[in-house]
């Protein structure tokens, strides 16, 4: 997913407008699709996998990462580095600034889920996979509903993408989380043969009620963005890829621990990848000049050479993390404290 999220955020931004108006460029736009609900199924599939509830020590050190990944994603999108001047930002800027990406989504569905499996304890597998059906269910009234236009700006972005034009809104992506964790939970801990059939038929079902489900809704609901249809056949394709991604690393391919690196280091991989292309407030983009300029091979040798500067990223920063946890955490509180700093300080 990580490899798919770079190429389609390289090619899209970089290439030639009349290179991304070819029906073929189109065609794997589909395959791209998956990507965030990817990232969103993957991340709650890992936090189900520990048995729960967790202790508090072990809840609040993971309130504390999902906590910091939420201000990573406020971060990211920023119109200034300055509180004054946000606040005194225009509507379209602060639509933008408090819009809903998918750090939001994962960090307030798994602060969710924390507070879920403390609340109803044992049974929190089953409630968060009803709440995953709910939420998938209840989307296209919600957006119906112009809920989001009727509360605050900052809450409004949370629930659909009509009051910030939030890419990942909790309606229905949030739905990927809690199908995640819940998956993790009930397959992650079975035995290898009981995991991978259950993955298979599983997968299958879903993808099967989805295309029934899609039928069904057709002309009422858009498949792209809320008809449940399109979210049940996503998630019956992830569990198809988790199984066959399991067959690999079984076979132990070529190529899979660099792989498996890009997915223990997703954050840092996710960040600095939108720095290179977009930039931030503090800097332009580094590759912003070749924005909408470059061919398919131009595009392609420039996409090879980001992803081995991010592997050798990643590889550095998780020697650091196994080596010396203390310090690196160390490191993110520093880099967080002077950022708010500077964030509160400057005056414009």
């Amino acid at each position: 997913m990580a490899l798919m999220m770079l190429q389609g955020h390289f090619f899209d931004t970089l290439l030639r407008s009349d290179i991304r108006g070819d029906p073929l460029y189109q065609l794997q736009l589909l395959v791209h699709g998956s990507t965030a609900p990817g990232f969103l199924f993957a991340s709650g599939f890992v936090a189900g996998l520990p048995r729960s509830p967790l202790s508090l020590k072990a809840s609040l050190r993971r309130a504390r990462r999902l906590f910091f990944v939420l201000g990573v994603g406020y971060a990211l999108t920023l119109p200034y580095l300055s509180l004054w001047k946000t606040l005194n930002a225009s509507t379209e800027e602060l639509r933008a600034g408090l819009s809903c990406n998918a750090l939001h989504v994962i960090a307030v569905s798994q602060l969710f889920v924390l507070l879920l499996q403390w609340v109803v304890g044992r049974h929190w597998v089953r409630v968060a996979g009803v709440l995953a059906l709910v939420i998938m269910a209840a989307t296209p009234f919600v957006w119906g509903s112009g809920l989001s236009l009727r509360l605050p700006l900052m809450l409004g972005a949370y629930v659909d993408q009509q009051a910030a034009h939030s890419q990942f809104p909790i309606f229905p992506y949030s739905c990927f989380v809690l199908a995640g964790t819940a998956a993790g939970a009930a397959l992650g801990r079975q035995e290898a043969s009981v995991r991978q059939r259950r993955a298979v038929v599983w997968g299958l079902g879903l993808i099967a009620v989805g295309i029934v489900a899609a039928l069904a809704l057709r002309g009422r609901t858009d498949f792209w963005t809320t008809s449940p249809g399109y979210t049940l056949i996503r998630l019956g394709g992830l569990m198809l890829v988790l199984r066959g991604v399991e067959a690999l690393a079984g076979r132990e391919v070529p190529g899979l621990r660099a792989l498996a690196l890009f997915g223990h280091e997703t954050l840092l991989v996710y960040v600095a990848h939108l720095y290179f292309l977009y930039g931030g407030v503090f800097s332009e983009a580094p590759l912003g000049g070749l924005v909408g300029r470059l061919g398919l091979g131009g595009a392609s040798l420039t996409l090879a050479l980001t992803v081995a500067t991010l592997l050798a990223a990643a590889w550095v920063w998780h020697r650091v993390k196994v080596k010396a946890p203390h310090e690196a955490t160390l490191v993110l509180v520093f880099v967080g404290t002077v950022f708010v700093y500077e964030f509160s300080r400057r005056p414009w």
